[in-house]
């Protein structure tokens, strides 16, 4: 049965504003998102079957260039953002925190692919991306195998005695269940906005009086945050949902994709069944309700960092409103004139393939006759009884009319050419530079929104809650960018700390042709220096500049190249020699060939 929690004063007061912001969004955003999921789907609308329905994936390919873009420069480098201690005795504890956070998450979030697969998606799709960052901990049962000593015993389970007038024993192995922590960490997630509702007037999470999000879950997951959450749930006021339309539902709609089958339907008892889960939240204050009538937890907000656990982004903000637009709705118009363009096209060379004649009445012909057969005559008394009904060709304008579209596409949305790796053939190098810095800036200021917006804030959470949850200490092992794996590092729960500063610094927004082009500089200012001289004279000098270059380069694991500071002393600089018939002398000019020798064309080492 359940116990059932009183029901707070306000119960219909939340209600109330939980149905008014979800028929906001309904009114105002639900039609547009579902056009612009069929736009980036590239689904057309239903035509008669005579007629073409192409639907050029335009569209589709600039919303995955630029989230492919955005993700590889997002997280170029490894750790993604920097912890910096606002006190100078923090320092260690500092590292520790960056190092935990950078572990938690690559290895425990995968933000990579949770931000490239869910957020980045959305906000370019949708307009607007929101996640939830909260903390999990999940057990599991496991079964291993263990040593137990047993008596050794016969038939009618008589002990053996040994020697020593003791029963005899033997060691056999048996699987032993045993409860593991599987995960243990903070847990970061995409919220369906079609699953989101906010106050309508927010323009952020911050100034919102409330937010929160539906969620359908089955009576087994309910019962462990009865469990382990304090939920109280009486089961005789709530029956499972069985018309289920939340966010995925939706999807699944607009793609024709069902999602509903005869096993979808449970009673109360069925573990299986599912129920409406809506989270109320605001800034000190977390209410849950089952079905909009059964509430079964009304607490203050769990979190040490007193805030609400949403963040958001929008890939195009629009001033004094919470959601933003994407890329299929700012080239809706485009995308459909080029379908438009591409089936009247298709329409008239079908046309013209099935081609119409003029026949004159009596002369005995009927339009079966006018069939195309391999070898077959028509006989006629005069030449003119039957005549072909001319079309004429497309003219030009018809093929670069689509050109024209299609640059106007590009032009709204900043994915040019070289966005995609292409250059016209007499285009020069300064003009192909100044296209790809130009189209990169608009990338970077997106860039910079989700770091603002998103990814730092999410970070300042895990720290808050690392500090909050975090019972025992971790053993990590770093894994850098280029794969390799580093040393296990030991982290305890009062190393950490909230007075941190963040930033970050996984970026690399910079232009391909600007890093050619300062990879070409690099080598030319690594030559020069090394024919300095001083330089040649100072290994400290050499050792440095020669990182420079390795960096410059984008070559992995520098140090394993570049000789130590305690190596040095071991090395000591050779001043350039001439042979002669005596044997070797000091040459009379001081320039040293360089330790590296580098082609500037190539740029091989």
């Amino acid at each position: 049965m359940g116990v059932s929690m009183k029901k707070p004063k306000d119960f219909n007061i939340i209600l109330n504003r939980i149905h008014a912001a979800q028929n906001w969004r309904d009114s105002c955003y639900k039609d547009r998102w579902r056009e612009n999921i069929k736009q980036y789907r590239s689904i057309a609308d239903k035509k008669p079957q005579e007629f073409s329905n192409i639907f050029v994936p335009q569209t589709f390919m600039m919303c995955e260039t630029v989230k492919a873009r955005v993700a590889e420069s997002l997280f170029a480098n490894r750790p993604y953002v920097s912890v910096l201690p606002r006190n100078t005795d923090d320092a260690s504890n500092a590292k520790a925190a960056e190092s935990l956070i950078d572990w938690q998450l690559n290895e425990r979030m995968n933000i990579k692919r949770l931000f490239a697969d869910d957020i980045l998606q959305d906000a370019i799709v949708l307009g607007t991306a929101v996640c939830f960052t909260g903390w999990l901990k999940q057990e599991r049962q496991i079964k291993e195998k263990m040593e137990i000593t047993i008596p050794l015993v016969d038939d009618d389970g008589n002990p053996f005695i040994d020697d020593m007038g003791m029963p005899a024993m033997v060691t056999s192995e048996e699987l032993v269940p045993r409860m593991v922590t599987v995960y243990d960490d903070p847990l970061t997630q995409k919220v369906d906005l079609f699953d989101f509702y906010v106050d309508r007037t927010a323009t952020t999470i911050q100034d919102a009086r409330f937010c929160g999000h539906v969620e359908y879950l089955t009576k087994e997951q309910i019962e462990n945050f009865v469990e382990n959450a304090g939920w109280k749930v009486d089961w005789e006021n709530v029956s499972p949902i069985e018309d289920i339309t939340g966010g995925k539902e939706i999807r699944a709609e607009i793609t024709g994709a069902t999602l509903g089958g005869a096993d979808d339907t449970y009673d109360n008892k069925d573990k299986n069944s599912k129920y409406a889960v809506t989270h109320y939240w605001e800034d000190n204050r977390h209410v849950v309700i089952i079905n909009d009538v059964e509430c079964v937890l009304d607490e203050e907000n769990p979190f040490n960092h007193g805030e609400k656990p949403y963040d958001k982004c929008c890939y195009v903000p629009l001033t004094n409103e919470f959601y933003g637009i994407g890329i299929p709705e700012t080239v809706k118009d485009l995308q459909a004139e080029l379908n438009t363009a591409r089936n009247m096209r298709i329409d008239y060379n079908a046309m013209a393939l099935r081609r119409m004649w003029k026949i004159r009445k009596g002369c005995g012909l009927t339009p079966k006759d006018l069939v195309w057969k391999q070898g077959g005559v028509l006989q006629v008394d005069d030449m003119e009884d039957i005549l072909e009904i001319n079309v004429q060709p497309l003219p030009a304008s018809a093929f670069s009319n689509e050109d024209v579209i299609k640059q106007d596409m590009r032009d709204a949305t900043g994915v040019h050419d070289i966005i995609l790796g292409l250059a016209q053939a007499d285009e020069t190098a300064t003009t192909t530079m100044t296209k790809d810095n130009n189209a990169s800036i608009r990338f970077k200021f997106f860039i910079e929104a989700v770091v603002d917006d998103m990814l730092l804030p999410i970070v300042n959470k895990m720290l808050s809650m690392d500090t909050q949850y975090l019972e025992q200490g971790r053993i990590i092992r770093l894994i850098d960018d280029a794969g390799q794996v580093g040393e296990l590092l030991a982290i305890l729960p009062d190393e950490l700390g909230n007075d941190y500063d963040f930033y970050y610094v996984g970026s690399s927004v910079e232009p391909m042709a600007n890093k050619e082009l300062n990879k070409n500089k690099m080598i030319e200012a690594y030559q020069l220096a090394m024919a300095n001289p001083v330089v040649q004279q100072d290994m400290n000098i050499q050792r440095n500049l020669l990182r420079e270059l390795f960096n410059a380069l984008e070559i992995k694991e520098v140090d394993k190249i570049v000789p130590s500071e305690n190596e040095l002393p071991m090395m000591s600089p050779m001043a350039p020699q001439v042979m002669s018939s005596g044997g070797p002398q000091q040459a009379t000019s001081m320039q040293a060939e360089p330790m590296i020798s580098v082609n500037p064309t190539t740029m091989e080492v």
